[in-house]
């Protein structure tokens, strides 16, 4: 019996073996001569190996496909890594110029003025104050003063007349000192080892930058604060007091003697040259009296008028004659 070739359709191998070798098959076979029972077994077990070859060979070849498939995709992978666009020398330069340019513009924020002459020179800042800058000096401070604030960095000698604004304050940074004034003036020396801070007007506040704390509140002008950094100590030196003589006035109108600060020993010449009288006196006694006050002397006798004046400087009147007087200091 053949098997039929009519029905096309794809069998596995268990259905193939049942439909077309089965034993019912084998032994209803009709045959001239009956086959040995060895021998059927034998072509039996030789048609299910065939069948079992190229169930094999198929399973292979879809390994072999596989393994193909994914090779592809590896070398696919590697060739894209291969061809990524890589960063050039010619680009890390450029990287680096940008970062310049920004370093370049957040400097260009400040502005630095040195003298590196042997003058003074006069320098005018955003808000209008001035500073006189020493030379082998230098300033530093922002092109625009922020709203709040206005900073000036110092190494040297510097004096600054600050414009007035109650809303900024203005604060000068001298090494371990910071200066804060409102509307002044004031001279900061950094040379040497000590940093000096004068004022010459107005209200100065003067701090340590480290711990920010006040060391002195300067209000008297010509005080000097001296600070040492190395030390941590500060002094204050007051101004030299100086005798100033007041103002002198000397007036006349008609008898009438008007007279301001005059020292004691003119007004006796006065006396003399209008009443026609001497006076004597003790130089030491009277070089540092003046007189304050008016002489009429159509009206006022001479005696009278020196008795008044040794009554306020405490000194004793004798009449040595009509016409002559001797006045000495009281003895206490």
């Amino acid at each position: 019996m053949k098997p039929n070739k009519r029905i096309k359709r794809k069998l596995n191998r268990e259905t193939f073996i049942q439909e077309n070798f089965s034993d019912q098959q084998w032994e209803s076979f009709d045959a001239d001569e009956p086959l040995p029972q060895g021998k059927s077994e034998e072509m039996h077990r030789f048609i299910l190996g065939q069948i079992s070859s190229k169930q094999q060979v198929r399973l292979r070849l879809i390994r072999v496909a596989k393994y193909l498939s994914a090779a592809a995709i590896i070398l696919m992978v590697g060739f894209a890594l291969f061809i990524r666009p890589k960063h050039t020398d010619n680009q890390k330069p450029q990287l680096t110029a940008n970062n310049k340019l920004q370093e370049k513009e957040k400097t260009s924020l400040w502005k630095e003025v040195a003298n590196s002459g042997t003058k003074v020179i006069r320098y005018q800042l955003p808000d209008l104050s001035f500073v006189t800058i020493y030379p082998a000096s230098t300033i530093k401070f922002k092109k625009q003063f922020d709203q709040k604030l206005r900073n000036v960095y110092l190494k040297g000698k510097a004096r600054f007349k600050v414009k007035r604004d109650a809303l900024r304050p203005f604060s000068v940074f001298s090494g371990a000192l910071k200066t804060t004034a409102l509307g002044t003036s004031f001279t900061i020396n950094t040379r040497g080892h000590q940093i000096s801070v004068k004022l010459h007007t107005g209200k100065i506040v003067v701090a340590d930058t480290l711990t920010k704390q006040a060391l002195a509140y300067i209000s008297n002008v010509g005080t000097t604060l001296l600070y040492d950094p190395s030390l941590k100590l500060s002094k204050i030196i007051k101004p030299v007091e100086t005798f100033r003589p007041a103002a002198e006035l000397l007036k006349r109108e008609g008898n009438l003697i008007i007279m301001k600060n005059i020292p004691l020993v003119k007004v006796f010449q006065l006396l003399t040259e209008a009443y026609g009288i001497k006076v004597n006196s003790n130089q030491t006694d009277v070089s540092k009296i003046t007189f304050t006050g008016s002489v009429d002397t159509g009206k006022e006798k001479p005696e009278d008028v020196l008795k008044l004046i040794c009554l306020i400087n405490n000194m004793t009147l004798t009449n040595t004659s009509a016409q002559e007087f001797s006045i000495q200091k009281t003895d206490k």
